[in-house]
């Protein structure tokens, strides 16, 4: 389905009604400068992989690309980027330590130039966050411990802010979950990872930072995450699911389901739809597809 922002006619108009003038001024000038509206001709595509229960999604603009968890260590993702004929990740996020969304970004450190790292910079005991640091170290990999209120350019028009988190607990961390709010051209995501109810609410403290076109759906969706003042806030067009089919959690939960309904939102998830990749020309007009 194609959406576009209900803005759009209204800023053609305006450019319809400045640009004459600017035609004038440019006449009476001896600069060779072109007017060009923002975001024209740049086209953006956000993966959404299908790696069963768990997270990976890889962002592509015209001058970066970025990976947000990498799923499990089976070679899903390996073979998804080498699919796009992917060689250098400018970014890649590991959102909080489980297994379901960094095992897989141990085999992408290993067959990908990778120019930064960002996570919550919490510890976990298990084997699979001790290979994961261990191969950044291995590759000398530059680290960030991302923090709500840092911002990436990943574009001209392109740019990324974290909402969270801002004292993140190994004690918890789903709760220390990085949540990035990605804006290319004039469509804005907002990513999740497995935020629950009480980061939810961190966030709520400033909801005009979580306004958003699509939603990664937190925590495969399950009840712990998504409560209604948060969908509310967010106000998505589009939501996304990624869980995986019949997986033993029961994800997504049907009372997500329902508020998620709600609230009006377009919603795909990976166990019934696979891949699910989002295309956005212009920076305006964006279109979802789906494997089934």
């Amino acid at each position: 389905m194609t959406h576009k922002k209900p803005y759009k006619h209204i800023f053609y108009f305006i450019v319809a009604m400045v640009l004459p003038a600017l035609f004038l001024l440019h006449a009476c000038s001896d600069d060779d400068n072109v007017f060009i509206m923002p975001g024209e001709g740049e086209h953006y595509t956000v993966h959404f992989i299908d790696v069963g229960q768990g997270d990976a999604i890889f962002v592509e603009t015209p001058e970066k690309v970025m990976l947000v968890d990498g799923g499990w260590g089976d070679g899903t993702v390996v073979e998804y980027l080498e699919g796009l004929e992917i060689e250098y990740i400018d970014i890649v996020i590991g959102t909080h330590p489980h297994a379901d969304h960094i095992q897989g970004l141990v085999d992408v450190f290993y067959e990908f130039e990778v120019g930064e790292v960002i996570d919550p910079g919490v510890t976990h005991t298990s084997q699979t966050f001790q290979d994961y640091l261990a191969v950044i170290d291995l590759y000398d990999i530059p680290f960030t411990a991302g923090r709500k209120g840092m911002e990436w350019e990943l574009s001209e028009h392109a740019h990324m802010k974290l909402v969270h988190p801002v004292n993140p607990s190994e004690y918890h961390l789903n709760n220390a979950s990085i949540v990035a709010h990605v804006t290319l051209g004039e469509v804005t995501l907002l990513l999740t990872g497995d935020a629950e109810e009480n980061a939810e609410n961190q966030m709520l403290n400033e909801p005009e930072l979580l306004a958003s076109d699509i939603l990664k759906v937190g925590h495969h969706g399950s009840n712990t995450s998504s409560q209604m003042a948060f969908l509310e806030a967010v106000d998505p067009a589009v939501s996304v699911i990624q869980c995986g089919k019949d997986n033993q959690y029961g994800h997504p939960h049907e009372p997500v389901l329902e508020r998620l309904n709600a609230i009006g939102t377009e919603i795909y998830r990976t166990d019934l739809h696979g891949n699910i990749v989002v295309t956005i020309e212009d920076g305006v007009e964006y279109e979802v597809h789906t494997d089934q």
